[in-house]
This record gives structure tokens, C-alpha cells and sequence, in this order.
């Protein structure tokens, strides 16, 4: 479909986005419309490789992700109904992908026709009934998806989607039924203007009930898996990479050019600029400590790529812990956190120093202003809650633990915390660690204090930064954060169909978030950097979609140019 998808709210986003996305190159060269196959010619088959960088996903299964390593591999082994795209002016749009067109609309029921002749990487049908399953699995609790709250209530709002998933309903309740093969009808509790663009996230991707019933949590094993995107699984070797190759099932334009696709699972960024600069990487993502090497070689400053991006970034408190859950040690934290100097110091100016939650480019950014003053940065304020907290200069407080991914960025930002901690509040902290896999499991498990993690957005409207992330029992909120004035606000937001009072709601709700400090501390607002192989064509990168890679909005579109 085209704008219409994202409702009245989110076209009024557009503008501000594209500000975010564009991206800035060596030489002022935009690259966010890539060289296409007419424009650059393509290299050979036998030619046409690519080797990318990420972390480990924790699941290639798309109805138990929440990582963004994660997504981006099952975007290209997948797709739904409905799929997010630039258009020819950059703007983010919802386009029918297995669906045939918008769906037909009475009243809260919703019907899509999918297009004909669709099957799976194995030649078999794919029909409505996957995609029934599908989405009735996603609300199942056996499932436990952390984005099963997308189709719930103040999102999509499918009925009984909810009562399955916290077991006082049954699969045949939830509204969702294949009239036949190519029809799939969807009853909602009211009419829904986000629809397609909910409907193209990860969490409605279609999978095969037989694979998954014959193979268990086994069945995305490369030798189990069948997909109905434009690449399959052909190899995952743990801790080092996984390997894609075209689908030839695939049903929908363009056809990827690219014959092997291979992730490389590297966490530290240094290691993967080395690798790119040795000719080991076509792609990756760098640390920003990188940028001034960067800018001062003309060659990689014209294979360098910083998109500005929707992401907030934060410290997550766990607040089930007894220490945490007390209001003034939040506060003491936060306080005790000089944003701009951490930003500099780690970061090297490259993201903007925040304490808002909801991000510059999307409609209800309040920005620092209201927040600045009450979890900013202020010694002698931080100094007084720990005291107000029971604990005078850091007397008598338990050492807590900082879990950060083991490269040396997120070190750096665990140590810069660490200090800050030390030096303003008196208290020791711990630094854990860990693996990128192993991180997000901790994170899912909610076995953490203190997790510096962020929030990518979905899609631009602020509701998708909020409703799930900050509501009690929300499939996002890891953190526990639990109030039942920001349940009202929510609540309220998710039912209001007036979009100034909506936005209103959701920025009050931002309010009560950030200055009760519910579950998080936001600490920057980031952008991508990445470096491209000139050879590589089709990528045009975005802050708004993107998922750990550069266009991997479109990873069918990326091909290797003719030399």
C-alpha cells in the first residue's frame, strides 16, 4: 500500500524523518539512493558475494525476536503480509508484499486477498491458513514472543489475541480465520489506521506449522527451515556465521542478484574496521572512536556512511531489584551521568546527549527541555537523593552489576558510568561482559540491574516507542516498569482516535516515564555508522527501518557491481 498505511499521524512524521536519514558521505556524496543494476552494471554470478558484519541472533525464529540482529537476518528469510519500504522520495511507506492489495475494510474486519501462486522454499503452498497459524501462534503464551504485544490491546487490538496469550482463551477465539486459500480475514475491536504497518512487522512473518511441529525448537536449523523470503539458510556455525542463499520460490521483484550472502557474528566493532580495511568485510558498522581515522583517509571516507537515526539509548534499571526500585537511587544514577561528556568522550560527538525518550523526527519529540532539569546532569542533586535514599556518600549501597556487550565501546561506556558512579555517588559497580547472544538473553530473562540498551523504533509514530515498553506486563518491558498513571496514559492513547489528543497522551506519558525514571535512564539519541564496499550496489540506508545493517530494509535489492 502506499502512505496510506500509516494513518493520518505519521505523514506529518515524513518530513522531519527524512532530516535523520539522509545519509552523510566523503565528500558530500549522498548514497541513500544506491547505484541500481541499469545505472551500475552487475559483475557475474560467479561473482555476486557479500560478507557483512553483525552480532549473533539469539533466534532466527521472527515470533521470538526483539533484537536487531536478530530481524535483520529473518527479513531476508522472510516476509508478511505487508512489508516497509523507501519510496522513490525516501519516505517510509507500507507496500502489499504477499498480500495482492490493501485490504478490504468493513467496519473492524479486515480482509486481504493474498497474490496467487505463492509457495514456500520447498515448492509447497503458501496459503491463508500459514498465516492464520502464524499469527495465532504469535499470540500464543506457549510462544512467549516479546512482540506479541503488537497485535494486542492499544496496537492492533485483534480479538482475542490477548486472552490467548495470557491463557483465558482459546486459539479459535482470537480473530483470525482463512476464508480459503488466498483470503485471509482478521477481526479487530476497532478499526486500526496503522494496520499494514503493523501488519509488516517481524512478528506477523508467516512459518510452517508442520516444520515447527515435526522440528520443535530445532525447525529454523538450516537443514529443517523453510522460508518464504528471497534467501534461505544454508549454514549457521555458532559463535562465527551464518550463510544465505537466493530462494528461488521467491515470489516477489526484484530477484536477488546476490548467490551467497555470509554474517559474520562479530561484537567488537574495532575488529570488524580492521576486517573491512583488510578486505575480510564488505559491510559493517564502526565505533564512532574510528570517525577522525576515517575522515582523514580520502578512501575510506568515501566508502563512509553516518545515518542519523530513531534510536534512544539508555541505562535500563531493573526494577524488581530492591536496591533499584527505589525512586531516589534511580534519580541519584541518572544525575550523577554527564550526557555531553559521556557522548564526547566515547561516542566522539557523534550522537546527541538526551533525556527524552521519545527521539528528534517523530510527532511528540519534547526534546531535553522538560526533563533536563529533574534527571540531568547535577552533582549536588545526585549526591543528595543517594542520601535521601539511605545511603549518605554511598554508605551501606550494594555493589550492582553494569551488563554491556564485550567490545571496547560498550566497555568504554561501562566504565565512563562505572567512574561516574564512583567518583559523584561514592558506590562500586561491576562490569559484566558479554557476547551479543548472550546479552539479549539476559536482557529477555530480565536478569540484569543495570543495561545500558536502547529502543529502535519500528516504525515513526511514538506509540511504538511507548505502549509495550512502559505499560505494566508489556511484552517489551524487560524492566518491570509498573505505574498505573502511565497505564492511564497509555490506555488512553491507544483508544483515542482524535491524533492531537493521542499525541498528547503519549507525550504525557513520556512525561510520567522519564521524570519517575520508570524503568530507564535515557542517556543519547544515536545514529548508524558504517562502512560499504564501493563495489556493493542496491543499499540505501535508512535510520527509520534499518536493522543492524545498511538497506537491509531491501536485502534482495543489494547486488555486486561489474568491476
Amino acid at each position: 500500500m502506499h502512505r496510506k498505511g500509516f494513518g493520518f499521524f505519521v505523514l506529518t512524521a515524513l518530513a522531519a524523518i527524512l532530516t535523520l536519514t539522509v545519509v552523510a558521505c566523503g565528500g558530500g556524496e549522498k548514497k541513500s539512493s544506491a547505484n541500481t543494476p541499469t545505472s551500475g552494471g552487475v559483475a557475474p554470478a560467479d561473482q555476486q558475494t557479500l560478507i557483512v558484519q553483525s552480532s549473533e541472533p539469539e533466534f532466527f525464529d521472527p515470533h521470538r525476536s526483539n533484537f536487531e540482529q536478530d530481524i535483520a537476518v529473518e527479513r531476508a528469510l522472510f516476509r508478511g503480509l505487508y512489508q516497509l519500504e523507501l519510496d522513490s522520495s525516501d519516505n517510509v511507506v507500507a507496500v502489499p508484499a504477499m498480500a495482492a492489495s490493501e485490504p478490504q475494510v468493513s467496519g473492524n474486519v479486515y480482509t486481504i486477498k493474498l497474490k496467487s501462486g505463492l509457495t514456500w522454499s520447498d515448492g509447497k503452498p503458501l496459503t491463508a491458513k500459514d498465516f492464520e497459524y502464524s499469527l495465532k501462534r504469535e499470540c500464543s503464551a506457549d510462544t512467549a514472543g516479546p512482540y506479541q504485544y503488537v497485535l494486542g490491546a492499544g496496537m492492533l487490538d485483534l480479538v482475542g489475541c490477548d486472552d490467548l496469550f495470557n491463557g483465558k482463551g482459546t486459539a479459535d477465539a482470537v480473530g483470525v480465520k482463512a476464508i480459503d486459500d488466498t483470503t485471509l480475514q482478521m477481526t479487530l475491536k476497532a478499526p486500526k489506521p496503522t494496520f499494514t504497518t503493523i501488519m509488516s512487522l517481524w512478528a506477523t512473518f508467516p512459518v510452517r506449522q508442520d516444520i515447527v511441529e515435526k522440528f520443535g525448537d530445532k525447525w529454523t536449523d538450516p537443514a529443517n527451515i523453510v522460508v518464504n523470503g528471497p534467501y534461505t539458510l544454508t549454514e549457521f556455525v555458532a559463535k562465527d556465521h551464518v550463510t544465505l542463499a537466493p530462494n528461488p520460490k521467491w515470489a516477489l521483484e526484484p530477484k536477488p542478484l546476490l548467490q551467497k550472502i555470509t554474517v559474520k557474528f562479530i561484537d567488537d566493532q574495532e575488529v570488524a574496521f580492521r576486517a573491512f580495511q583488510t578486505g575480510e568485510l564488505d559491510m559493517t558498522s564502526i565505533p564512532a572512536t574510528e570517525i577522525p581515522t576515517i575522515l582523514a583517509d580520502p578512501t575510506l571516507k568515501s566508502e563512509y556512511l553516518q545515518i542519523g537515526s530513531l534510536r534512544i539509548w539508555s541505562v535500563e534499571m531493573q526494577m524488581n531489584n530492591e536496591v533499584i526500585k527505589n525512586p531516589k537511587v534511580r534519580l541519584a544514577l541518572s544525575r550523577a551521568i554527564d550526557r555531553e561528556s559521556l557522548v564526547k568522550v566515547v561516542y566522539n560527538d557523534a550522537y546527541l546527549p538526551a533525556t527524552y525518550w521519545l527521539v528528534k523526527g517523530i510527532p511528540g519529540y519534547q526534546g531535553n527541555g522538560p526533563f533536563e532539569n529533574v534527571i540531568g546532569f547535577d552533582e549536588a542533586a545526585a549526591k543528595q537523593a543517594l542520601a535521601d535514599a539511605g545511603y549518605p556518600n554511598g554508605q551501606g549501597f550494594p555493589k550492582l552489576t553494569i551488563t554491556v556487550t564485550d567490545n571496547p565501546v560498550r566497555k568504554a561506556e561501562g566504565e565512563f558510568l562505572q567512574q561516574s558512579w564512583k567518583q559523584i555517588l561514592n558506590i562500586d559497580t561491576e562490569i559484566q561482559a558479554v557476547d551479543a547472544k548472550t546479552r539479549s538473553d539476559t536482557f529477555n530473562s530480565k536478569n540484569f540491574q543495570l543495561f545500558p540498551g536502547g529502543w529502535q523504533i519500528d516504525y515513526p509514530d511514538a506509540e511504538n516507542s511507548l505502549i509495550g515498553l512502559f505499560n505494566t506486563g508489556g511484552g517489551q518491558n524487560q524492566y518491570e516498569c509498573s505505574d498505573p498513571d502511565i497505564d492511564a496514559k497509555l490506555k488512553a492513547a491507544g483508544s483515542e482516535t482524535d491524533n492531537t489528543k493521542r499525541i498528547q497522551d503519549l507525550k504525557d506519558a513520556e512525561t510520567l516515564i522519564v521524570t519517575r525514571l520508570c524503568g530507564m535512564a535515557p542517556i543519547w539519541q544515536g545514529a548508524f555508522l558504517y562502512l560499504v564496499n564501493p563495489k556493493v550496489g542496491g543499499v540505501r540506508a535508512t535510520g527509520a527501518i534499518d536493522a543492524a545493517m545498511p538497506g537491509n530494509w531491501c536485502p534482495e535489492c543489494w547486488f555486486i557491481k561489474a568491476q
